[in-house]
């Protein structure tokens, strides 16, 4: 479903709607941003789904394979990274952090065999004590990181290169339109659509109504969708 049909759908659904209701273009450009970020939150695991005794949200990544296929546009893969001064940097679309590994490399039988390494993220604490313990520094073996505003500090410093995997921030949606003699006409090639899958299209429009007030049930949306489409 496009963002014009989306926006279509929408104004359907709120002409229908005795409370009087309404979404301008503007207005929906506006709810598009935030529902997408929204869902975005939702999908990665909410801060709000934290309890004592239960450190895991109610949904989250991988809670299904559902939520993994709907997040898989977001993961990124920055294989040999360049690590400068011990300091791997953010990627401009980094949202947070999933595994940084460091391709360690052992003779084994006169052959040069790699061995991938987690690079373990700890607090600066527990990194600081893992630095001054002789016998449980970091080498390159097990090298240990640790997060802070410029990047991901990496130790040992002798690691000049990682593979970084990452998610990234869906890319901000845009609806363009060009404005007629009461009508728009909707610019395809300006505008942005949603990176979700589409079966997550009648989701993102069921939050746009909660923003607005109106409270549906997914399969009425459904339906309103299959009038609409009737009415052409």
């Amino acid at each position: 479903m496009t963002l014009f049909e989306s926006y279509e759908l929408l104004r359907f659904i709120c002409n229908k709607d005795f409370a009087g209701n309404i979404i301008t273009p503007e207005r929906f450009k506006l709810l598009i941003k935030v529902v997408n970020i929204d869902l975005y939150r939702k999908k990665y695991g909410l801060p709000e789904g934290y309890s004592p005794g239960s450190p895991v949200p109610v949904e989250h990544i991988d809670i299904t394979i559902k939520n993994t296929d709907d997040m898989k546009a977001f993961k990124m893969d920055l294989s040999n990274t360049p690590v400068t001064g011990g300091v791997l940097p953010y990627p401009s679309d980094y949202a947070h952090r999933d595994t940084v590994v460091y391709r360690y490399s052992k003779t084994i039988n006169k052959v040069a065999t790699e061995l991938p390494r987690p690079v373990e993220i700890l607090r600066d604490a527990q990194a600081a004590e893992r630095r001054g313990n002789y016998t449980k520094r970091p080498t390159v073996k097990d090298p240990i990181g640790v997060m802070r505003q410029d990047g991901i500090y990496i130790y040992p410093k002798t690691i000049t290169s990682v593979d970084f995997y990452y998610w990234r921030w869906p890319r901000e949606p845009s609806f363009v339109y060009v404005t007629g003699d009461g009508y728009i006409t909707y610019d395809a090639t300006n505008s942005v659509e949603f990176e979700w899958p589409q079966d997550e299209d009648i989701v993102l429009i069921r939050m746009i109504l909660e923003y607005i007030g109106v409270n549906l049930r997914e399969s009425d949306i459904v339906q309103y969708s299959g009038l609409k489409q009737k009415q052409g």
